[in-house]
């Protein structure tokens, strides 16, 4: 902030401009009469220089007898007497005398006349009316001037005081205002330790100025708490979106796990499988390739469970989807597992005789787990050897001469194979016709 920011009351201004304008006025009225009395002392210099000769013309004739100091005194005298610059005696015998004034003055109105008879002639010569003349001469002028200059002089001296006892702290204040920044350090600002000796008025500036600081820092340090409480709750809230968002995806992943697998065994749901039938199926019908696809069924899972409880009948299903996605592991194979305890084996590809041998070595694999069942009904036997869990398998294939017209007919053939192997014996395989 400059100087002339700084802003002072209206009664202030007032009194400033009223000092000022009194200044101006006193001026203006003494140089005007200053300037008068100057005229009229020029009018004064040429009347005087006209009644000097007649003054003065006995004592200068009567002079030119006597010596030459005293007509020389005669005329200082008559120099200093009237304010002359100079005057001249020229007497008849071409002798010249002349006095001149002490004071160095510029030349003004002059004067010759004769003396008569053979008194020669006499010259003067008066000051220029110049104000310092016309000064020296009238005392009450020269008073009121010199009061004007006094009341300039003590109006300048009481602008630098004021400068320097006020005008210069409003500065700093004002300067410290415009740096301000709550955040700086107290030692850095001077209204915190304010001059008790200073100005009424600067340490009132100064007490306003100290407590908007405190007020503005208590502020900040309560807004900068708040600041770091916020950002920890963001912090926070962040957290737990995270977590959120990571339990979220893993429901996601696990939905669409269960919209693709059995919940209970991990392999393929029958929904999963009858969109990959659908594509097989179609690519065959389109290359005339070969599709085979076997559905599998626990034997006498009933009385299993019956005899073992439901849970183990549970272990039984995980552990039989188990072994079969360790049978079927090329990346065409599917395994899927269609409710209850009947299971799909879906292997494009493979014709009919293939598939045959490929589920033969699966039927034996799997009765080299030896799976003992402990309820098997009387019909089936008792030996140890006959005490295992089986399955039977009912085939069908899509191949060359033998086609099928839909996947709903792949299906139905394999489910009537099924049920010849379950009702001639069960624990073997049996082809669709």
């Amino acid at each position: 902030m400059t100087p002339k920011a700084i802003r002072i009351s209206v009664g202030a201004r007032t009194l400033l401009a009223l000092f000022v304008l009194g200044l101006l006025l006193a001026a203006l009225s003494s140089g005007w009469d200053l300037r008068q009395e100057t005229r009229r002392r020029a009018q004064q210099l040429d009347q005087e220089l006209g009644v000097i000769a007649p003054l003065y013309t006995v004592a200068l004739l009567h002079s030119q007898g006597q010596p030459r100091e005293a007509t020389q005194a005669l005329l200082q005298r008559i120099v200093r007497q009237h304010g002359l610059r100079s005057i001249e005696l020229k007497m008849q015998s071409g002798e010249q005398l002349r006095a001149l004034s002490d004071e160095d003055s510029d030349p003004g109105p002059s004067m010759e006349f004769a003396l008569g008879g053979a008194g020669g002639a006499l010259r003067v010569q008066a000051q220029a009316a110049s104000v310092m003349q016309t000064l020296r001469h009238d005392p009450l002028l020269r008073s009121t001037v010199t009061h004007l200059l006094v009341v300039v002089a003590l109006g300048l001296v009481a602008a630098v005081l004021l400068d320097r006892w006020l005008l210069q702290q409003l500065r700093r204040l004002s300067e410290e205002v415009r740096r301000f920044d709550p955040t700086m350090p107290p030692q850095s600002l001077s209204w915190l330790e304010p001059d008790e000796h200073g100005p009424h008025e600067v340490l009132q500036l100064e007490r306003a100025f100290a407590h908007v600081h405190t007020t503005l820092g208590g502020e900040l340090q309560r807004e900068q708490t708040r600041g770091r409480q916020l950002r920890d709750e963001i912090a926070r809230q962040h957290q737990r979106l995270e977590q959120v968002e990571r339990s979220l995806e893993a429901k996601r992943r696990e939905l669409a796990a269960l919209e693709r697998n059995d919940p209970l065994t991990g392999v393929a749901n029958r929904r999963e499988l009858e969109l990959e039938l659908r594509r097989e199926f179609k690519r065959v019908q389109r290359d005339q390739g070969r599709l085979a696809l076997a559905v599998i069924d626990v034997d006498d899972l009933k009385p299993y469970n019956d005899r073992h409880g439901r849970a183990s009948g549970d272990e039984l299903l995980k552990r039989l989807a188990h072994f079969l996605a360790e049978q079927f592991q090329r990346d065409t194979d599917m395994v899927a597992r269609l409710g209850g305890e009947e299971f799909v084996v879906l292997m494009p590809g493979l014709d009919l005789r293939t598939a045959q041998d490929r589920m033969e070595s699966v039927r034996d694999a799997w009765r080299a787990v030896a799976m003992p069942h402990g309820a098997l009904p009387a019909s089936r036997g008792r030996s140890a050897r006959d005490d295992l869990v089986t399955v039977s398998i009912g085939l069908a294939a899509y191949q060359p001469g033998r086609p099928y017209l839909s996947t709903q007919a792949l299906m139905q053939a394999a489910d009537e194979a099924l049920y010849l192997a379950k009702h001639t014996g069960r624990d073997r395989i049996c082809l669709a016709s």
